[in-house]
């Protein structure tokens, strides 16, 4: 198969997964709670913020860490689901 096919069915993966706010999760092959390095590979921008993102330096991105990177990529996301959120009764 060719790296652009397959380049491209990543991406694919991806959007399917950022479209239902589960990136995390699919990047999160081990399900461990954490993406290590070799899971985000199949993201070379994340590859790339890496030492950025873990600012614990744990070696792994927390989904926390992940957030703000999720946040930085996608600012519409983060608001729209701060609109989805409900509001708690005053």
């Amino acid at each position: 198969m060719s790296k652009k096919i397959v380049v491209a069915a990543m991406g694919a993966l991806f959007a399917v997964a950022a479209t239902a706010g589960n990136l995390f999760s699919t990047l999160d092959a081990d399900y461990s709670g954490f993406i290590s390095k070799d899971e985000a590979a199949a993201m070379p921008a994340l590859v790339e913020k890496w030492k950025e993102l873990d600012v614990d330096g744990s070696g792994d991105l927390s989904a926390k860490e992940f957030a703000v990177y999720e946040a930085a990529e996608n600012p519409a996301a983060e608001a729209a689901t701060m609109k989805e959120a409900p509001k708690s009764a005053k």
